[in-house]
């Protein structure tokens, strides 16, 4: 005699397949937007790594320019540094080139599009809206 799985059975491990994923799903997106916050991280260190470069060199920090920003793959050319990370946009303002800068980047898709990180001169990073939105995915 053949023994088959039964309707119940079947809908019992559909629900537990359903439920694993609906934990699972969410827990997946908040790494991977991590993740990504890893390559923003990198990013900016790389700007004050270079920003650290330029000032020992011209003694003002480096500013683009409010119209530029720096998009994924282009280039720093005037800090010499590549930023290769994608999904992100770079910029670096200074309220006073002599004393200080701020690099910002911000996401620039996916589901924290417009979420800020930032680092300054010192080193300080902030991740206020990014951080925030990350938690609520």
């Amino acid at each position: 005699m053949r023994r088959a799985f039964t309707l119940v059975e079947l809908i019992v491990v559909v629900i537990i397949i359903g439920i694993l994923l609906s934990i699972g799903i969410p827990q997946y997106r908040k790494a991977l937007e991590r993740s990504r916050g890893a390559e923003a991280y990198a990013g900016l260190a790389h700007i004050q790594q270079g920003e650290k470069v330029y000032f020992a060199t011209y003694e003002h920090y480096y500013n683009t320019s409010n119209d530029y920003i720096a998009r994924e793959t282009d280039n720093f050319h005037a800090l010499d540094i590549n930023l290769p990370q994608t999904g992100w946009y770079f910029n670096i303002s200074t309220s006073d080139p002599d004393r200080n800068f701020l690099a910002t980047g911000w996401r620039a898709g996916g589901s924290c599009a417009g979420c800020l990180i930032t680092i300054d001169e010192n080193g300080t990073q902030s991740t206020n809206t990014w951080a925030a939105c990350v938690d609520s995915l």
